[in-house]
This record gives C-alpha cells, structure tokens and sequence, in this order.
C-alpha cells in the first residue's frame, strides 16, 4: 500500500470545499499533450546559449510568500489555522469542536495514521455527522509499521478503530456507532431506527451490506470458477439488490427516509468507496456506471465536507487493499489494463488529462480553477518541505524494501524504519523547489513544459549532480510519487497534479542520465 508515513507533516485541506477542487470539465488545461517529446529533446540538447529557467525562488521561504499572495495560499492557510483549532475536518485533525466550548472532548478515537482503514471510516464519520466532540489519537496499522506499546497496553489485540467514552474503552466499529447513537442520542437527528417496521428495515440492509461485502470479497480475492459458481454474477447480483434498496426511498438520497444519512449509509459507504475504486482497476468494472442509485448515493455523499476529508482516491485504495485484504486476482481485459495503466503513477505526465481519466471528480470539483489545485500542492510542498524532502530521500539511504521483505500482509510502499540519505537531501530540496515553482506559477504552455524539464536539470546541475548522477535524484522523486496518499496528503485533484509534475522532473533527469 502506499506508505504510512506521511508524505508532508500537515497535510492541506481547505475549509468550506475541504480542497476538492479542480478546473471547469473540458475547460484551461495547465499543459497541452505532445509535450512529452519536447522535453526529452530539451534534456539532453547541447545549446550554446544558457538554458530556459523557471522562475524559481531562491528559497522556500521566499516560495511560501509568493503563494500567500495569492487569494488560494491565503485560503490554505486558513484551513490550517481552522484544522489547528479543532474546527475543520480534517486527516491531520488532533481534536474536533463543533460548538463554542473546549473542554477536553469526553470521546477519543483511535484510528489509524492515514486514514485508509474503512472501519475507522465508519465511526469518524458519525462522529462528523452528529457533531460530537472527540480528540483524535492515530496508531498505524499493521500493515504499515508497529503499534506503539501505549495503545497495546490499551488494545492488546491492537485492533482499530477503538474508542473511549468517557474513560470506557471499546473495539468493533458497529458496535461503536450504536454505543455513540446511544450516549449522544438527538431525537431531531436520529442516526438509526429506534423502533418499529423501519428498525426492521434497517436491520434487514444491515444484513444486505455484509452480502455486499462477501460479494466484493468472492469477486475481487478469488478466482472464477464457472463450474463451481460465478464470482461476478454474485458480485453484479448484489450491488443490483444494493441499488433496489436505494431506489426504494424516493424522499432523499440515503437508504432510510432522512435528510441525513445514517449509521445504514455510514455502514455501507466506507466498503463500497473500496469496492467502486478496486472493481474498476483489477477488473474494469464500473460500478457507478452501471448502478444510477448508488452513483447519486456517493454523490449525496461528496456533497459532505466532512465526508470528502476522509475520501481517498482509487489508487490510493489499490495500492492500501492488498496487504489488508490480500493479493486480489486482477483481470486482463482491455478496459481493466487501461485503467490500471492510466491510474499508475509511473506513467502520470503533464497535463493531467482529466477528460480521459476513469476516475471522475466530484461536482465541486469540476467547477472549481484547476490552478487552484496546483497551488495546493505547492502549498503542501513548501510548508512542510523539510519533511518532505527527508521522506523523499529514503531510497539513497538505507532500509526501503525491508519492511516487507517476505511477508504479503506488509504493504510494499512502506518503510516505517528506512533511513534518508544525507548527502542528496541539497539536490533534492533544489529539485523540488523548482518543482514547486513550476506548480505556482505555470503558464499551461507546451513551451513551459519544455522548460521545466530544462529547470529541473538545471537545478540539479547546479547543486552538483549531472549525467548518472541525476539518476539518483530522479529514484527519489519517484519514491516520493508512488507514495503520495489521498486524503492524508492532498486532495484527489492535486495529488494527480503533484504526481504528474513528479513524473515530468523524473523523465527529465533520466534522460540527461543515460544520455551521458
């Protein structure tokens, strides 16, 4: 899965849209295609004239006042001063306030580092819903490193999510919901049935869910076998039964007749975001195309601030799934491999085509300036550049693969113990820097992309590493690409961005590598 240590120490997300933003569908674009020649041309040219630099800020500080002059840096940085104060939702939140007082919260969640385990999901979410106050405590999963000694002395079985009401701890994310619907019952907004035919009701989707769930598992773990039974029939048959059930409740979107979803909905969701992610990239089945319910569902859903904090994005889920789950059985069809192919970081370029993307943005996203998303992620860079850089630096040192050397159930992409190495930290602060120049201040030229490319070498010549050695600077910037998590470091919209620039500086500095 992709790594469990942050890829920034404070991830950004803005207030009211929570950062979901992206540019208007089929409008500015912030680079044309073809650019991709143009820049391997300009890596390895020999000019007689200086190279074409971007305007790059001799230091962090002087990038981080250049987005503040900007109406999305000050935005940002709102969302920051709001997440430190407890009132945004947020991955990187420590504590939640939902009215005026800031007493010590009677609720404490344990759940785990970088919000990808969806049974954590499912309780932080309610918690958003009712507007309970709660501190937040973040332990890894298992898959992702060791959990500290203190929650094991608490959770000895270590499971997550856990919660303490009120000084009394508990396991089980269902049982949890029911345990905070009952200690913070609001009769205005009841999270569940309290009686009658419609508890009935919803016992019985209760019940369908985990149908829903064993038909996921069946469909994406093991292999067909016609003869003995159809993992994709019962999968089809099951999410047809889901979107029945939706169907039958013409008063609002959610499964019950509320203007609010519920604990049915909470139950439901944090699988079925896995599901729609990991169906169409092992198997190239589109769920929200062929189900019209549970496509307006999720999009009821991304309406939520508070639920686009703990939204990932589909590769983020594919690469988080097999070591909590297990290796799934991924289908050769045409439509499943250009999904996979266009989802795979390695092959993220510049412009990000979001016209031909499978995975859809939300609404808001569609309507919002894509630039704004690029200054996100220069935001991100800037503001936490130190730990950013160290964390990219891991595969020069020592310790990257070790992890999970000889055990599936430990993701691939973690390296909770690897040691940076020191003496490429200079170069690739410079790297990134340009990087994050580049992010702020591109003109969405084919020229620019060029451009880049030479400034990204020149950056690196300039700090003392040309021909192979730029090689190495190349493995650190990909390092840091595969391993950018949605939504504990960006959003959606901005980690495809942050990605694809990655990719650009990458080909650039291999080209000039084995060039020479």
């Amino acid at each position: 899965g992709v790594a469990a240590a942050a890829l920034v120490a404070a991830p950004v997300v803005a207030a009211a849209s929570v950062r979901r933003r992206s540019g208007a569908a089929g409008g500015r674009r912030l680079y044309v295609g073809a650019a991709r020649r143009q820049i391997v041309a300009a890596a390895t040219a020999e000019t007689e004239a200086a190279p074409a630099r971007v305007a790059t800020a001799e230091t962090w500080e002087q990038l981080r006042e250049e987005i503040l002059a900007t109406n999305a840096g000050l935005s940002l940085k709102a969302a920051d001063e709001e997440r430190e104060a407890g009132t945004l939702a947020h991955t990187d939140a420590k504590v939640r306030y939902f009215g005026e007082g800031r007493d010590k919260p009677r609720v404490t969640l344990y759940r785990d580092q970088a919000a990808w385990c969806p049974y954590c999901q499912k309780v932080w979410l309610l918690l958003e819903a009712k507007g309970v106050d709660y501190a937040i405590s973040k332990v890894p999963m298992r898959s992702y490193g060791d959990k500290p000694d203190e929650f094991m002395a608490k959770v000895p079985r270590g499971l997550l999510p856990a919660i303490e009401i009120d000084g009394r701890l508990m396991t089980e994310s269902l049982d949890i919901m029911f345990r905070i619907e009952s200690v913070f019952f609001d009769e205005d907004k009841p999270m569940f049935p309290p009686g009658g035919a419609e508890r009935e009701h919803a016992v019985k989707l209760l019940e369908l869910e985990r149908a829903v769930f064993g038909a996921w598992c069946g469909y994406l773990f093991r292999p067909e076998m016609p003869f003995i039974g159809s993992n994709s029939s019962d999968f089809e048959s099951a999410l047809k039964q889901m979107d029945i059930e939706l169907e039958r409740n013409p008063e609002s979107p959610w499964f019950l007749p509320y203007e609010h979803p519920t604990i049915v909905d909470m139950q439901y969701v944090s699988h079925i975001e896995r599901t729609v992610a990991s169906a169409l990239y092992y198997k190239g089945y589109d769920v929200r195309e062929r189900f019209s319910n549970i496509d307006a569902w999720l999009a009821a859903w991304e309406e939520l601030p508070y639920y686009m904090a703990t939204k990932s994005d589909y590769y983020t889920h594919c690469m988080d799934i097999p070591p909590q789950y297990g290796p799934p059985f991924p289908s050769d069809n045409n439509t499943a491999k250009k999904v996979r192919f266009k989802l795979n970081p390695q092959n993220a370029r510049m412009p990000v085509e979001w016209d031909s993307d499978p995975e859809p943005r939300t609404k808001a996203q569609t309507q919002m300036d894509v630039r704004d998303f690029s200054t996100e992620a220069a935001w991100a860079l800037t503001r936490n550049h130190e730990a950013v850089v160290k964390f990219s630096c891991r595969p020069a040192g020592q310790g990257v693969g070790d992890w999970a050397m000889g055990n599936p159930y430990r993701a691939e992409l973690a390296d909770p113990y690897a040691v940076p190495g020191p003496d490429v930290t200079g170069v690739v602060s410079a790297v990134m820097r340009t990087l994050a120049s580049e992010l702020l201040n591109g003109k969405g030229s084919q020229e620019a992309v060029a451009t880049f490319g030479q400034a990204v070498v020149q950056a690196a010549k300039d700090a003392g590493f040309e021909g192979a050695d730029c090689g190495r600077v190349a493995i650190c910037l990909e390092y840091l690409r595969d391993r950018i998590g949605v939504p504990r470091d960006l959003s959606m919209p901005a980690a495809k961005i942050l990605r694809a620039h990655l990719g650009e500086a990458s080909v650039a500095l291999r080209t000039v590598a084995r060039s020479r």
